[in-house]
């Protein structure tokens, strides 16, 4: 998709002039910028050399002084969200610098265009305005078809609220439907739907993402971030089918990581279904991702280890 962006970039530039009116910039506000929703991480997440690995690790063998593996691999969720969030954002890319090929009064079409990377096709991007409240659909339709070929890639809705892009929206990619139309997926054949719901309007800003499996019918798999100014970051994140505790089930996982701009971080692990449901533990780092502090609800003899007040102020993202 990225060199069909980039040629296109090239060609609607030529075209287009750049022409814009304030009414088109109106609408081009309404669609989400990456530094609106990317999460904010700490130079030591790019230190720690984020990687994909798998779990391995036992809530009972986390060491006072060691290098906290829950920080890193929040980190890791932080890379791979915000490479999920820049890859359905780049679709978007295309049409920002970029005059409309139709005006309407609460109306704006980009396109048809040739979709390079699904040879036969083209695609469109249509916006519609009523008062604040903007929705829009990237789509496609086979080549020489029809209106009524057109079906809806990328759906997204935006209502503005209190400045420019602030505001809250949602967008998704509907990969069944892609695939339905005779699109490879790739390495998203597992999923469904992806899901983004935003708020940029107060602070904290957040993002939520939610993955649905194939054949799903809710999501399961959740992240989420929020961030203020002050540079503070978290991300909390809902994992099904998880090997955490030895036992003959499996556990869903509810992680709060919140974390400072020089790395300093806590953590809060909630277990909510599986062989230890209720089970709660909390972890504080330094700057070189080593533990200063870890409290276990359920150890009744040494229940804390290290010092709480190690422990980094990220009260300003709220409770």
């Amino acid at each position: 998709m990225r060199n069909l962006l980039t040629a296109l970039l090239c060609l609607l530039a030529i075209a287009c002039g750049g022409d814009f009116s304030n009414d088109d910039l109106e609408f081009q506000n309404a669609l989400p910028q990456r530094e609106d929703l990317a999460a904010m991480l700490p130079d030591s997440a790019k230190r720690s050399g984020q990687g994909t690995g798998t779990r391995e690790d036992r809530l009972g063998l986390q060491v006072l002084g060691g290098t906290s593996e829950l920080a890193v691999q929040s980190y890791q969720v932080g890379t791979q969200f915000n490479a999920s969030v820049d890859a359905l954002l780049t679709l978007l890319e295309l049409f920002r610098g970029v005059a409309p090929t139709t005006r309407e009064t609460d109306r704006r079409i980009w396109g048809p265009f040739p979709a390079d990377d699904h040879p036969g096709h083209e695609l469109r991007l249509v916006m519609e305005r009523q008062g604040a409240d903007f929705a829009y659909r990237l789509q496609f339709r086979p080549r020489g078809a029809g209106e009524d070929g057109w079906w809806t890639y990328l759906p997204g809705t935006f209502k503005a609220d209190g400045g420019i892009r602030k505001g809250t929206g949602a967008l998704a990619l509907d990969l069944k439907e892609a695939r339905a139309n005779g699109f490879d997926t790739r390495e998203a054949d597992g999923l469904d739907r992806l899901d983004i719901r935003y708020q940029t309007k107060a602070l904290p800003t957040s993002v939520e993402l939610l993955f649905t499996g194939a054949g799903a019918t809710l999501p399961l798999t959740r992240y989420a971030s929020r961030q203020v100014p002050e540079g503070l970051g978290e991300m909390t994140f809902r994992l099904p089918g998880q090997d955490l505790v030895p036992g003959g089930l499996l556990e869903t996982l509810d992680i709060v990581s919140r974390w400072t701009p020089e790395g300093r971080g806590k953590l809060v692990l909630t277990i909510l279904e599986g062989d230890a449901k209720g089970l709660k533990y909390t972890e504080c780092w330094d700057a070189q991702t080593r533990i200063t502090f870890l409290q276990r609800n359920w150890d009744f003899i040494n229940p804390t280890e290290g010092n709480a007040s190690s422990c980094p102020d990220v009260s300003a993202l709220g409770p």
